[in-house]
């Protein structure tokens, strides 16, 4: 046992004597080290708890809005009906069942966001049922259920709302009553319904009300309707097998799980999200590998001396692993706590859900309820990693030395390089992997792959495009300073590498990302001016059940065109589609296509297919379902009037794809129809939005204050440049925190730029001291260390550059469009560029100015006289 102890001692000895000292002499490098672990896994590990925070309020949220139910029960065709009620009750293993009918109404006197009006969500259900249910233990909606003081007939009290705590935060004090404007089915006037104040109900984060069954069904016009019945069966039945026996007019699902689908969803924009926030940490390591090598140069004699006298090669290996497990391992414990820190405040700061929906729990709560122990020992583990891989050459370099020589500066290892055909190489396979498809759902794994390649591949190279600058500098007339630099640039070109590879692989990453910001940001500004022809735009402000707004008054969309001030009014109508039976609907557009607004991306140059109807779909119906340019397919109209279904309750429609339109507003598909061909397919002659272009010289004011006299709390109205401003306010906020990641990454690079160039500048301490023995004044050495700065902080600037602008075609061409089937075109905004390209060049020669006024001098002198 002494003898498998004594190596671990030594060690730890040797460490408290050589490396303990430097870093009690210059902490401030050690804690530049520690803050760089630090900061890249705080922000790592924050970003997945803001990540899993949400997820967590959403799902939450969803499950007290949805209950707790075994089966979902639903009608193939149309809605349930009381009489299906009851049938349900009377079948075996039934144990509870909850009818449930919804609607969205509108809160009159309320003013939403953006002049908007404000929407509660009304949830018809039994009370007495979910009562029942909790008297079981198994309560069948928790959240749902109202809490009244007045015994359970309060909760079916007639017109009486059980409100969450999102719209009693609404109530003024002391309210007990409240109007809500209601949507009537059929084309129906909307219904005003003075509501008296119930209970309360748990259930939500937005407004949200709770009625009787039967109340909700005389209220919102629905008569014997019912949208779905929640069922809870007896303990020990089969779910999947009872639901397998029920007649073929009835479909009986378990829940879906929102989080989950939620989860899938946003995966793509987490991933992304997650991996810059990686990208301080993957520039941090290059930080602990230059710190690292300062303190290994700074130590160079007294690592020879311990080897002459006796430590082996692989002790003094294991040392300098030892210390980057030390950054790593403390780095990465403060960066845990500042990871939740962060986290915290961001939730304290965004609300609960992220500023989602304006509800409000406990920060505390989210982000330990969610597993905490895994993520931690991963993002742990990524920092000691990070650190470790750091120390690698430090390490290298300290095993290979020769002690005997290295005492007389004459046995420094050389410095190993990878070919330049490695280089290529491995950009070549990174532009390969760039054309694979996604492998995980929407995830571009590939295009990740290939952006790490390309960086690899670009690093290898930096030291051939160093040897090329000075070859063609070599043509130069040169004095006998830029011959030097010229010459040690050329010799040196790998440790350039080294040096610069922080601030290159920042520099890269800021310059993708601030390109391929760029480019969206203009595309977007030139889709919302494709998208939004009018100038004023009038939509309902009821909404249906499924979150679509109403049809408008027919009377309005009569009186709107005759205004005076009004040119031209083009009608919309959005509703919905089912592309295959059994599936989502998804959205449908009707519009005169001359009109305009549809940005089209890809046309279908041939004929119409006959007997089909022409339809544009958007890019993510091309990439998830398929919908090619010139694809002929069927599809159903659910929400097609009564006479005009199909046998499965919609009217079956032959659709051809005549192109792809650009849609930045969704990610989901959507398809766009001309509103001719729909009002002749369906007989439906009402719109739910409507566009107005104003007359020469006519008021924009004016002609707002018009409509809304004629359209008053039902509709909402914006102007295209309030919807212009809204829609960039929104994509320059979410796009805050990649600006904010990106900034933290660029600083770290650059701290390790001056960390780099502060250990290549002791390491020359020798050099300076003969060249100062030679002649060259104190003023011509520093002019040296510039040209030499010079060009290598060139070459690292134009390879960052160019690195950047390969990477930022991988995110705009490829990791954009597979993600969030977005494409954008490519825009380079130049300004931008060059202070990035700037700061970074004059980051290296600031840099090699600070660390040789720190080198030369005295010691310079004196270091020649220890070799003698």
């Amino acid at each position: 046992m002494p003898s498998e102890r004594a190596p671990a001692l030594s060690a730890l000895g040797l460490w408290r004597h050589i490396a303990w000292p430097v870093w009690r002499a210059q902490p401030a490098r050690i804690l530049l080290a520690l803050l760089a672990v630090m900061l890249g896994v705080a922000l790592a590990f924050g970003v997945h708890l803001l990540n899993g925070a949400a997820l967590t309020e959403f799902s939450r949220a969803a499950r007290g809005v949805n209950g707790q139910a075994d089966l979902i029960l639903r009608a193939r065709d149309g809605a349930l009906t009381d009489s299906d009620l009851a049938e349900v009750l009377n079948l075996p293993g039934v144990a509870n069942a909850n009818p449930v009918l919804e609607a969205e109404a509108l809160w009159l006197g309320q003013g939403g966001p953006a002049g908007r009006g404000v929407s509660v969500h009304l949830i018809g259900l039994d009370p007495l049922a979910l009562y029942a249910s909790a008297a079981e233990n198994r309560p069948l909606a928790p959240e749902l259920t109202p809490q009244v003081s007045d015994g359970p007939l309060a909760a079916v009290a007639v017109a009486t709302l059980h409100l969450n705590a999102a719209a009693r935060s609404r109530l003024p004090p002391g309210a007990t009553r409240l109007t809500l404007r209601l949507p009537q089915p059929a084309g129906a006037p909307p219904r005003d319904v003075a509501f008296a104040v119930g209970g309360r109900v748990a259930a939500g984060n937005s407004p949200l009300g709770v009625l009787d069954i039967a109340d909700a069904q005389t209220l919102f016009g629905r008569l014997g309707s019912l949208d779905r019945i929640d069922l809870q069966l007896q303990p020990g039945t089969d779910a999947i097998a009872w639901a397998a026996r029920l007649p073929a007019r009835w479909q009986a699902s378990p829940p879906v799980d929102e989080g989950a689908r939620l989860s899938d969803l946003t995966r793509a924009y987490r991933v992304n999200l997650g991996l810059l926030a990686l990208m301080a940490l993957f520039t941090g390591s290059f930080l602990v590998y230059a710190v690292l090598s300062l303190a290994t140069a700074q130590r160079l004699p007294q690592w020879a001396l311990v080897g002459v006298l006796g430590v082996s090669a692989r002790l003094r290996w294991q040392l300098i692993l030892l210390e980057g497990a030390v950054i790593g391992v403390v780095g990465a414990l403060l960066g845990l706590g500042l990871g939740v820190g962060l986290a915290a405040g961001a939730l304290t700061l965004l609300g609960s859900d992220l500023g989602l929906h304006g509800g409000a729990s406990s920060s505390t709560d989210l982000l330990f309820n969610q597993p905490l122990a895994g993520p931690a020992a991963v993002y742990g583990a990524l920092g000691l990693v990070a650190a470790l891989v750091a120390a690698l050459a430090p390490a290298l370099t300290v095993r290979r030395i020769a002690p005997a020589l290295v005492l007389k500066g004459l046995g420094l290892p050389a410095s190993r390089a990878l070919p330049a055909a490695a280089g290529v190489g491995l950009m070549a396979l990174g532009t390969a992997l760039a054309w694979l498809p996604p492998v995980w759902g929407d995830t571009p794994v590939a295009a990740y792959l290939s952006m790490l390649l390309l960086l690899l591949g670009g690093l290898a190279l930096v030291p051939a495009l160093v040897r090329a600058i000075t070859a063609l500098l070599a043509r130069l007339p040169a004095g006998p300073l830029l011959l030097l630099a010229r010459e040690r640039s050329r010799d040196q070109a790998t440790e350039a590498r080294r040096s610069l590879a922080g601030v290159l692989v920042a520099l890269a990453l800021a310059v993708a990302m601030t390109v391929m910001i760029g480019s969206f940001r203009q595309s977007l500004m030139h889709w919302l001016d494709d998208a939004l022809p009018a100038d004023l735009y009038v939509r309902s402000a009821l909404r249906l059940p499924d979150g679509t707004p109403a049809p408008l008054p027919p009377e309005l969309l009569q009186t709107l065109p005759a205004l005076p001030p009004i040119a031209r009014a083009t009608p919309q109508r959005t509703t919905r589609l089912r592309l295959a039976p059994g599936t989502d609907a998804v959205a449908l557009t009707a519009r005169s296509v001359q009109a305009g607004g549809l940005p089209l991306i890809e046309r279908w140059s041939g004929d119409l297919a006959g007997g089909a109807i022409a339809v544009w779909v958007n890019e993510a119906a091309r990439d998830r379902d398929g919908l090619t340019a010139g694809r002929v397919f069927t599809a159903e109209l659910p929400d097609s009037p009564q006479g005009a279904q199909g046998a499965q309750g919609g009217r079956r429609l032959t659709l051809q794809v005549q192109g792809i339109w650009r849609d930045y507003s969704r990610q989901a598909t959507a398809v766009w129809m001309d509103l001719d061909d729909y009002r002749r397919l369906t007989g439906d002659r009402s719109a739910t939005e409507m566009a107005l272009w104003l007359k020469p010289g006519q008021s924009l004011d004016q002609a707002r204050a018009e409509v809304r006299r004629l359209g008053g709390e039902n509709i909402e109205l914006a102007a295209a440049g309030e919807l212009r401003e809204l829609s960039l306010t929104i994509f320059d906020r979410s796009f805050a925190i990649t600006v904010w990641l990106q900034a933290v990454a660029l600083a770290v690079g650059l701290f390790g730029v001056v960390a780099s160039q502060s250990a290549q500048a002791l390491a020359r301490r020798r050099e300076f001291g003969l060249l100062r023995h030679l002649g060259l004044s104190r003023r011509e050495l520093m002019r040296l260390l510039l040209l030499e700065a010079g060009l290598t902080g060139g070459a690292g600037a134009l390879a960052g550059l160019g690195l950047g602008l390969a990477l930022s075609a991988v995110l705009v061409f490829v990791v954009n469009p597979q993600s969030f089937h977005w494409s954008m075109d490519l825009h380079l905004p130049l300004p931008r560029l060059a202070a990035l390209v700037g700061l970074a060049f004059l980051a290296a020669v600031g840099a090699s100015a600070f660390a040789g006024r720190q080198a030369l001098g005295a010691d310079a002198v004196r270091a020649v006289r220890e070799d003698s």
